[in-house]
């Protein structure tokens, strides 16, 4: 939208701007002395000292004496200081506040100068709060749109540098010195209850919108890194009564599939439980689900060496993961159940919704495929073994 042109003044009302210009420093330090005293911004020292206050305001004060004089607004001033009061992360309302002072002491200047002989009939100060009216917003509208550009400039530069430290938290195996500076940065403590959370991203698109304000809500503090494929979070945890309200929020936030790692307890942790967050992940891809990984002894082992994990479990059950995926599926979900029932064959029944002796038949074809003997302890930990190493590393591994 084109700018609106500034009103016509006659000779008699910009002799009056004139007159103003002759005062205009005893005019910057009544408006200043208002600013340190009505507006905390600038009492504070938040703004700068004395002196830099009173520059940025004489320029201000100067380029709209000018705009008036001349009819042409130059929006420069206005938008440095927008930028430069953003970079001090000011309140707007508190900037806009300043100016609001400002054109209120300008214009009682300019009345006192229209009184002053030759008077200066009333028609004119019509035309000159015009006038006044028009710089006003002009030079608002010029600081609003500089303060909001850098402002936005800023938070983007503050997003890229706190994806860079999430990276470098998860990805890298940094020194003590390094870890603390990135934990600082990122206001997170370097012991505590921590998990780590990847999503998988559709062209960088965030499979948990929103996610960051929503865990703030529960006491956990999160930081997060977006790329076109994933997203990694590390979120710091309240104490453990709270797990199951952390993992509510993100259930009900995943637009895609998710996987978290186990809690683990020192920062320098995080790259190997962002691993294992990738293995959870891979267990439910293509499904808007939430899955932690089962941080049991066996499988931090298996997860410590997943290639080696996985030849293996091809070397135990090569004939089971020769059959197709429906019987596959079956006899290793029926292993896995079985194990979780500590070996009872009616407690897996029950589990899987099956007669007993439909589980002790399926034991059985595991054992004549595998040449184990599922009545030996080490034969049984080499099944159980192949068994999750096959469901918790393999991409077609998940069964239901």
């Amino acid at each position: 939208m084109p700018e609106p042109t500034p009103p016509v003044l006659t000779a008699m009302t910009r002799e009056v701007v004139r007159r103003v210009a002759e005062v205009l420093p005893a005019l910057t330090d009544r408006v200043l002395d208002r600013m340190l005293t009505d507006i905390p911004l600038y009492g504070s020292g938040a703004a700068g000292d004395r002196a830099a206050v009173r520059g940025r305001l004489a320029a201000n004060l100067s380029s709209a004496v000018q705009s008036l004089d001349s009819r042409s607004h130059d929006p420069g001033p206005a938008a440095e200081t927008g930028r430069e009061r953003a970079q001090q992360e000011a309140a707007l309302a508190d900037v806009l506040g300043a100016y609001r002072l400002a054109f209120t002491e300008l214009w009682d200047e300019l009345v006192r100068a229209s009184h002053l002989p030759p008077a200066v009939p009333a028609a004119a100060l019509v035309d000159l709060s015009s006038a006044i009216f028009w710089l006003h917003n002009a030079e608002s509208d010029a600081l609003m749109n500089a303060f909001r550009d850098e402002t936005h400039q800023i938070l983007l530069t503050r997003e890229r540098e706190r994806a860079a430290l999430v990276d470098v938290l998860v990805t890298q195996d940094v020194g003590t010195g390094t870890l603390l500076h990135v934990a600082r940065s990122l206001r997170l403590p370097m012991e505590g209850r921590f998990v780590v959370v990847t999503g998988d991203s559709e062209l960088g698109r965030d499979p948990m919108p929103r996610i960051a304000s929503a865990l703030a809500a529960v006491d956990v503090r999160s930081v997060w890194r977006l790329r076109r494929e994933t997203s990694v979070g590390v979120l710091s945890l309240p104490e453990r009564s709270h797990d199951a309200a952390v993992f509510d929020v993100l259930a009900r936030h995943a637009t895609a599939s998710v996987g978290v790692s186990p809690v683990f307890g020192h920062l320098s942790r995080a790259p190997w439980a962002l691993e294992l967050a990738l293995l959870a992940l891979r267990q439910i891809r293509g499904e808007t689900a939430v899955q932690q990984f089962d941080d049991n002894p066996l499988n931090i082992l298996l997860a410590a060496a997943p290639q080696v994990s996985l030849e293996t479990a091809h070397t135990v059950l090569g004939p089971i993961l020769d059959l197709g995926d429906d019987q596959r599926d079956l006899l290793v979900t029926t292993v896995n159940a079985w194990v979780t029932a500590g070996g009872s064959a009616d407690a897996t029944a029950a589990a899987l919704y099956c007669h007993p002796n439909t589980i002790r038949k399926r034991l059985r074809r595991v054992e004549d495929a595998t040449g184990r003997d599922l009545r030996r302890p080490g034969d049984v930990v080499e099944v159980v073994a192949a068994c999750r190493a096959w469901t918790q590393l393999h991409p077609r591994g998940r069964v239901d």
